[in-house]
């Protein structure tokens, strides 16, 4: 079957042929119907994330159940759609257990497309605890897309900075996780504003209802000290300085882009005003059963693009340049 793989030191994708993979005891095989392309394998294929051995990569997967391992119980219909919770955690230990299994710290632990074979092709072999049926209705590449970039703001906004009805909230960046944040912030019955560099995106947010939008070199205009949650969805020097200028005291700040390797608290400000940096991870199994419902209600509705899978290595340039409008999911 074809598979893009990741191969140590090489800054593209190979592109070759690989043995369909069968299903251990516990597993399923996806027929992939989409997988969604993200900043986080430029990150790999930049070094800055580095891997010794080669993998499959493509961490947001949706496909059809076509096998299942000799210990895997239930009936997989012809057509129903599944999604795959990247974090991939073992379901036994005690994170997992208490319902934070994006943390989850089995040692032998590795994430789906990013440390072992992901969905940059045409099967995917995946524990079975580890999919979550999609709503009749949402996309193959919706489907996808949302299992990293929904999933993430979802979980971040909701579960980490407590966004709920009257929340008066920051977005800073309107990417493919921004752009999702926004409407997860208003499904939640947030006050939201947002700013960003691309006047075309602020346009697409207000579309969406988002009460105040700004272009990023007008964000000194905005009152300080006045929003209860700022999300950095950039994560560069300049945006957590103007996170930590607008976050109220008391307030949260979510930090979630990785756009530098670090960023600088200004720790006097911090501690005066007793401002809470709250970094956040992905999401949990059962956050992405609640997302697909927003979803599927239409009260969040992802952009995204398609091209075909074998253009991965075109497409992953294009995200590099910022020319990929919304998200990408890519179609074997």
């Amino acid at each position: 079957m074809f598979a893009a793989r990741y191969v140590p030191g090489k800054k593209e994708l190979s592109l070759v042929e690989v043995p369909k993979p069968t299903p251990g005891p516990l597993d399923v095989i996806l027929k992939i119907r989409a997988a969604g392309i993200c900043h986080s394998d430029l990150h790999v294929l930049h070094g800055e994330v580095p891997y010794k051995e080669s993998f499959t990569m493509g961490h947001e997967a949706c496909g059809e159940v076509v096998e299942k391992g000799s210990e895997v119980f239930g009936t997989f219909n012809p057509g129903d759609l599944y999604a795959v919770h990247g974090p991939n955690p073992c379901g036994h230990c005690n994170y997992c257990r208490t319902g934070h299994d994006n943390l989850c710290n089995d040692p032998s632990r590795t994430f789906i497309g990013l440390g072992q074979d992901g969905a940059y092709a045409e099967y995917l072999k995946v524990p079975a605890r580890n999919i979550v049926k999609v709503p009749k209705g949402i996309s193959p590449e919706v489907a996808a897309v949302a299992t990293d970039a929904v999933l993430t703001p979802y979980h971040a906004i909701k579960t980490k900075g407590g966004v709920g009805l009257g929340s008066k909230v920051l977005a800073i960046g309107l990417g493919g996780l921004g752009m999702n944040g926004v409407q997860i912030a208003l499904a939640l019955g947030a006050e939201v504003t947002a700013v960003d560099l691309k006047d075309a995106n602020l346009e697409t947010a207000k579309s969406f209802g988002v009460q105040k939008v700004l272009n990023s070199k007008q964000i000194s205009s905005l009152t300080p000290l006045s929003f209860d949650v700022v999300v950095d969805f950039v994560g560069l020097e300049s945006t957590f300085k103007d996170a930590q200028n607008f976050v109220k005291p008391g307030g949260t700040i979510l930090l979630i882009g990785l756009g530098s390797a670090q960023v600088p608290l200004t720790t006097a400000t911090a501690i005066t005003f007793e401002t809470k940096v709250q970094a956040s991870f992905w999401g949990t199994h059962v956050e992405m059963q609640e997302l697909y419902e927003l979803i599927a209600e239409g009260k969040i509705k992802p952009q995204v693009e398609t091209a075909p899978m074998k253009e991965v290595n075109h497409w992953l340039h294009e995200l590099e340049a910022g020319r990929v409008k919304s998200r990408m999911a890519l179609i074997p």
